[in-house]
């Protein structure tokens, strides 16, 4: 799919690697600021020849890694933050890289060292009806993203309302939790620009990934779609002329996209109601309702958007826990 170019702007520069692997996201979006030296807003995952894309997307701003001044990751995922440590080894200075506290421990040695997977996955992946050999191929697919990132073990942490500025920009950090529990946007208020990570994309609807390492987190009580529909809240309000996600198109209706996400999991919710009228069900007997067509190594997004939408409608009191389990069983409350 070839999308858009990105508007442009004096000292914002979007350079944009194809992505495959990682689903429907299409590109890997990072952008450049600045007119020297500059600031990264991520870096994309670490592909075989994603350094040398990225060094002729910067060369063709007219800069190289030595211009590179800092790297700021939107959140912990290996897609935006997979490449950072090539970059500075190829810029032959210490360049630091912001991230949230919250997502930190994604980019640790020992945590990507153990392929992205933990009891705590395992004992998720059970409770949501998984068959063993589906958590098996899962696993093994957890372990081989591994591969395209190198660790961060000294992010510095990024905060909410913390700004970064530089030659023809400022930037203010927003946490948004949702996607992950750290991820951030980042508003350029004189260009009237957010970018978004992915908190909003232009062409599907981000999924807030339920997060299955509790022990890695300050709120054990974290609840994705709660999160993120509160962070919705947080930048419709925003004067935005352009939303530049870390994946696909650019965005000129910030607000008409956030109503159709709302939209987006009304339904789900009420498809998965419809679901559980008939008796109690685990997660993913569900998946299987909502997704029949459903791609193997898309399983865990599908199962995380079916337990998070769960999670919302137990708090509504539309659907209540029936049976702890393995597996889990979700009725309606009817």
């Amino acid at each position: 799919m070839i999308i858009k170019e990105f508007p442009p702007f004096e000292g914002i520069h979007a350079i944009v690697l194809p992505l495959t692997g990682f689903g429907d996201l299409i590109t890997s979006n990072m952008f450049v600021l600045g007119s020297g030296p500059v600031t990264l807003i991520d870096t994309g995952p670490k592909y075989p020849g994603a350094l040398d894309f990225f060094r002729d997307g910067l060369n063709k701003a007219g800069f190289d890694f030595s211009d590179v001044e800092r790297i700021i990751i939107t959140h912990g995922h290996i897609d935006h933050f997979g490449l950072a440590s090539e970059i500075i080894r190829s810029a032959g200075h210490p360049i630091p890289c912001h991230l949230h506290k919250n997502d930190a421990w994604r980019t640790l040695s020992g945590y990507i060292r153990k392929g992205y997977w933990s009891e705590e996955s395992s004992v998720f992946t059970r409770m949501a009806g998984m068959p063993e050999k589906a958590i098996v191929r899962m696993e093994r697919r957890s372990a081989f993203f591994k591969n395209f990132c190198d660790p961060l073990d000294e992010a510095l942490p990024l905060e909410d309302g913390d700004t970064f500025t530089g030659d023809g920009f400022s930037l203010k950090t927003i946490h948004t939790p949702g996607h992950s529990p750290g991820s951030c946007c980042l508003y350029e208020e004189k260009e009237k620009i957010l970018f978004t990570g992915d908190h909003i994309i232009k062409h599907i609807t981000p999924n807030p990934i339920t997060e299955v390492h509790k022990s890695f987190l300050g709120d054990p009580s974290y609840k994705s779609l709660l999160a993120y529909e509160k962070s919705l809240g947080k930048v419709e309000d925003l004067d935005v002329r352009f939303a530049f996600s870390g994946h696909g198109e650019y965005i000129d209706n910030l607000k008409a996209l956030i109503s159709r996400y709302r939209s987006h999991h009304e339904k789900r919710k009420l498809q998965i109601v419809e679901s559980l009228t008939d008796g109690a069900r685990p997660v993913y007997d569900l998946v299987e309702d909502l997704f029949p067509d459903l791609p193997d190594n898309e399983i865990f997004l599908a199962i995380s958007e079916v337990f998070s939408h769960l999670e919302v409608l137990i708090e509504e009191g539309r659907v209540v826990l029936d049976h702890n389990g393995p597996p889990a069983l979700f009725r309606a409350v009817v």
